[in-house]
């Protein structure tokens, strides 16, 4: 792959919309025309050359192309944002919408994210190795489908309406997570290492969904009904595709534990599992 690095200077605090730090933009291009890419601050145009020192190689093709983000930019959104192919490697912390609608390809986040992270994403791999804020893998406002495929790894804690209207895809992350879970959720799965807050899987439908509380949950709602408590095979499965695929060795812990069932919500007629690790 070859590598194009892209090194903060001189941002400034108002957000920097960046939607061109992408695979898919700059394939194709030469080092000039990347630096001379529109951005916005505000209600003004400005280009990436502005804020960013623009140094390495380009490839012909998406598929060939890694962007390196050699420093923190909380105040830069949408970095891998729609992303098709290629890698994206922020070594430091990434502003709102980081990799939202992304749907192929792999992002690294060193830091933590804002909100928006992985939001409505269809396919790829971000893998954030800090906390994510708000709405990671979630629906944007009004819009009836979140995350509908790909993988989102958070190694931190996770924020509110972690994979709200999530219909398909995998959310997995090692820390906790606030309050309203796969809230509406309508499919795909969910794995929480620690601590599941209250409201999780609130109005969810389910369709084939779930989400797994390895570390506890604060409290299930009284939606939900106990069903059983068992050992699950496909849960074996899951866990030995976090542990090689994923690389989560802590996966390997739950092969052989026992789950209890919850099924709801029953208050939108839904079918979705909520499975808790007996501890």
């Amino acid at each position: 792959m070859k590598e194009l690095w892209l090194t903060p200077t001189a941002l400034p605090s108002i957000p920097v919309e960046a939607e061109v730090i992408c695979p898919d933009v700059v394939a194709g291009r030469t080092l000039k025309d990347v630096s001379s890419l529109e951005v916005y601050v505000g209600n003004k145009t400005h280009i990436l050359g502005e804020f960013f020192e623009v140094e390495g190689e380009l490839a012909e093709q998406a598929s060939e192309q890694m962007i390196v983000v050699d420093g923190t930019c909380q105040t830069v959104k949408y970095i891998g944002a729609k992303m098709t192919a290629g890698s994206v490697h922020v070594k430091g912390c990434a502003g709102m919408h980081a990799g939202s609608q992304m749907s192929g390809g792999e992002m690294l986040v060193e830091g933590n994210t804002r909100d928006w992270a992985g939001a409505e994403m269809s396919g790829g791999l971000l893998r954030i190795q800090d906390d994510s804020r708000n709405m990671t893998g979630g629906a944007y406002r009004g819009s009836p489908e979140g995350m509908t495929g790909g993988c989102i790894v958070v190694e931190g804690d996770a924020g509110v309406e972690l994979g709200s209207f999530m219909r398909r895809g995998m959310i997995v992350v090692k820390g906790d997570v606030a309050p309203f879970c796969g809230v509406h959720m309508n499919g795909g799965e969910i794995f929480i290492m620690g601590q599941a807050a209250r409201r999780l899987g609130a109005e969810a439908k389910g369709n084939g969904g779930f989400i797994a509380c390895l570390g506890g949950v604060d409290e299930i709602l009284p939606t939900y009904v106990h069903e059983t408590t068992y050992k699950p095979t496909f849960m074996k499965l899951y866990m030995r595709q976090l542990r090689d695929v994923l690389g989560l060795e802590e996966a390997a812990r739950f092969l052989e534990t026992p789950f209890r069932r919850y099924v709801g919500d029953l208050a939108v007629g839904g079918n979705c599992e909520i499975l808790v690790a007996e501890k």
